[in-house]
């Protein structure tokens, strides 16, 4: 089966919560309501409000629109409206207004050749009463570019992505700032230009840091750091990645890497980068190996949570937590096929 012209009328559908199972070691199975399986979304951690945020993606076969809450242990619908259904928004929590502010993304999974993407350059807030459009222009439309928030400088920063240009996918390279009320483009020059990268704030560092992404020909290697006057790099980074899931472990003063896509093969391994320097994590267990999934901080408890993906057969709707040691599966669902959509 081929997604098409029948995955864009569904995307615009919204559908029922599925059915996840607890998965506790030495606890017996608890079943939830939840997000169900998922890829392509965004992960965000909101410290105001003391919850997580979940947007978007794609299950097995379609676009989702719904925004999920998950306080404590349960997850919940945000309420009627946002920014509908997309794929690869860029998102990042301004913790100076207290907003998670989502930037763009495709109204398809991908996109076969013979589909049509709809690219998005529309920004939206949530301020955990609702989603709320903002009147403001900014970058392009575009696909899996990745944002982050300058801590020190009080900034939303995104970066790259994809958009077409004369029927030929083009990588971005382009930087942009969004300080609340516009976006302004602030860089033209740093790492080449490309997608599926992933982007977190290094607190010690001050800086916003990059790492891998593809311009088309494999995966980047390399890691970049930006402090708001341009780019500094290429660093030593985790290894070739796309798409891989990066978030910054604020008690511990690291950030986490985990999988990604190497060129030809999806990968399970943690890299985590302190004082600027990336070292394997070894982990008798963990999250299969994945790309397109999704991190974030839990600053309640301490930890860094992972949520879903796909290995290029199945999509996970799983839930798990990296203490700095090692990972702890807290939810799991069902892996579900993955529909081959033309990628």
């Amino acid at each position: 089966m081929r997604l098409g012209s029948a995955l864009s009328r569904r995307a615009f559908l919204v559908f029922g919560a599925s059915s996840l199972v607890a998965a506790r070691s030495g606890d017996p199975a608890r079943r939830t309501i939840g997000p169900g399986v998922r890829n392509g979304h965004v992960l965000v951690n909101d410290p105001v409000r003391g919850v997580l945020v979940l947007v978007g993606g794609a299950d097995a076969q379609a676009v989702r629109a719904e925004t999920w809450i998950r306080k404590g242990e349960v997850w919940r619908l945000s309420g009627p409206g946002g920014p509908g259904p997309r794929t690869f928004p860029a998102a990042a929590f301004d913790r100076q207004r207290g907003r998670l502010v989502l930037f763009g993304g495709n109204r398809v999974l991908f996109g076969p050749q013979n589909a049509r993407d709809t690219l998005l350059d529309d920004t939206w807030e949530w301020s955990g009463g609702g989603w709320k459009r903002l009147p403001v222009s900014g970058p392009p439309a575009r696909s899996e570019s990745s944002a982050s928030f300058d801590e020190r400088r009080g900034r939303v920063v995104l970066f790259g992505g994809w958009r077409w240009v004369e029927g030929r996918r083009e990588r971005l390279g382009d930087t942009w700032e969004f300080d609340g009320a516009r976006w302004e483009q602030v860089s033209a020059v740093g790492p080449e230009g490309r997608s599926g990268m992933a982007l977190a704030f290094d607190r010690g560092l001050g800086a916003t840091v990059l790492v891998g992404g593809s311009a088309g020909r494999g995966p980047f290697a390399d890691t970049w750091e930006w402090r708001g006057s341009g780019w500094e790099g290429p660093l030593p980074g985790p290894g070739p990645r796309f798409n891989p899931a990066l978030a910054a472990d604020t008690n511990r003063g690291e950030l986490v890497c985990f999988g990604g896509w190497d060129g030809s093969r999806r990968l399970d391994d943690t890299q985590v980068r302190r004082e600027g320097r990336w070292e394997p994590r070894a982990a008798k267990t963990g999250p299969s190996p994945r790309n397109h999934t999704a991190m974030t901080f839990d600053e309640i408890h301490r930890r860094v949570l992972l949520f879903g993906g796909h290995d290029g057969e199945r999509v996970f709707g799983d839930l798990w937590s990296w203490d700095g040691e090692a990972w702890t599966r807290l939810e799991d669902a069902e892996p579900r096929p993955r529909v081959d959509n033309g990628h």
